[in-house]
């Protein structure tokens, strides 16, 4: 068995990561921001507040890398969740899926709620999302600079106080 690890992210696992992306996670990224997927890695590692993680497998080599950015006025106190793998994180999946839980809520520290937008063609994504608890709230018809379908979703991870 194969066993991976944690670290934090590094601006050099940037383009390991991307020249390896997922088919689908590059079509996400294109669609979502009509960017170059490197170009959206370095700044979402940027605006992740030095908590952006990456997954390696046993030799050190990146094959997925995830984070939250936190979110300005209006949505203070909530964070944008994201997550992008290439090609051999397959190879992880099922020790990704017996600890991401536990990465989830140790990165959701701090935010009342996480959310982000999926490719609706991403439906990888749709299962891990839902089997992780977060809950798809929307469908957007046209959405990202491609004006496709994408689902909304979001985990609330503080109760809101109530007077």
């Amino acid at each position: 068995m194969i066993k991976g690890y944690v670290r934090m992210a590094r601006p050099a696992d940037v383009p390991i990561l991307a020249k390896d992306l997922r088919d689908a996670d590059v079509a996400e990224i294109k669609a979502s921001t009509g960017r170059a997927p490197e170009a959206v890695l370095y700044a979402s590692l940027g605006l992740s507040g030095g908590d952006t993680r990456v997954i390696c497998m046993a030799d050190g080599a990146p094959v997925a890398i995830y984070g939250v950015v936190p979110l300005p006025a209006p949505y203070k106190g909530a964070g944008g969740i994201w997550m992008v793998a290439t090609n051999q994180f397959k190879l992880l999946s099922r020790q990704f899926l017996r600890e991401c839980r536990g990465e989830i809520s140790d990165l959701c520290r701090g935010y009342k709620a996480v959310f982000n937008y999926t490719d609706a063609r991403n439906t990888l994504h749709h299962r891990w999302i839902k089997w992780a608890g977060f809950t798809i709230i929307k469908r957007h018809e046209r959405y990202g600079c491609e004006g496709r379908e994408f689902l909304e979703f979001v985990r609330i991870t503080e109760a809101p106080n109530h007077v």
